[in-house]
């Protein structure tokens, strides 16, 4: 069983790994940056504000949190549900993990509303579940970072001292994605 895991991992980095271009060539990137710029321009986003306004409404919607679980842990927005970037493709259509959430699987056809601290992991995000067949996926653009400037007083934490502003604010000044 062992084996058969790891056959089925190497071929899953392999595809990953055989993005190409119009040329059929491998494409490359001088940074990471440049890489997630370029796969923004392939991914449905929508705003902060647009995103509010869809979530006071009447529009089914599943919101992830790519970011990492203390990340998440820190502060969220309400109704999220927790699944890092790094291990999305294996998570999203379990169903242990979402019985752990108290919903159901999502359904190719529904939106996923992905949100990361400052949209640089979203993308990345969003193109992996596009390639996995999930066709209404948006990014939020500004993420955690200008939500939380946005809304403040919607979120929610894991945190019993110290607080989420704190927290927000310190993950804005250490980088990251």
């Amino acid at each position: 069983m062992k084996t058969i895991k790891n056959l089925f991992f190497i071929c899953l980095v392999a595809l990953i790994g055989c993005q190409t271009n119009e040329s059929g060539s491998t494409k490359s990137y001088a940074s990471v940056d440049e890489m997630v710029e370029d796969i923004k321009k392939d991914v449905s986003a929508l705003t902060i504000e647009e995103f509010h306004k869809l979530m006071n409404g009447e529009e089914p919607y599943v919101l992830l949190d790519v970011r990492l679980p203390g990340e998440h842990d820190r502060g969220f927005i309400p109704g999220s549900v927790s699944i890092p970037r790094g291990v999305l493709e294996f998570r999203i259509g379990s169903e242990k993990v979402w019985d752990e959430e108290g919903l159901y699987v999502p359904e190719k056809e529904e939106m996923l509303i992905l949100y990361c601290k400052k949209s640089n992991r979203s993308p990345l995000a969003a193109l992996r579940l596009n390639q996995l067949g999930y066709k209404n996926v948006k990014v939020m653009t500004g993420g955690w970072i200008e939500w939380h400037k946005a809304y403040p007083e919607i979120m929610e934490d894991n945190i019993e001292e110290g607080g989420a502003v704190a927290v927000a604010a310190e993950e804005e000044d250490s980088g990251g994605c």
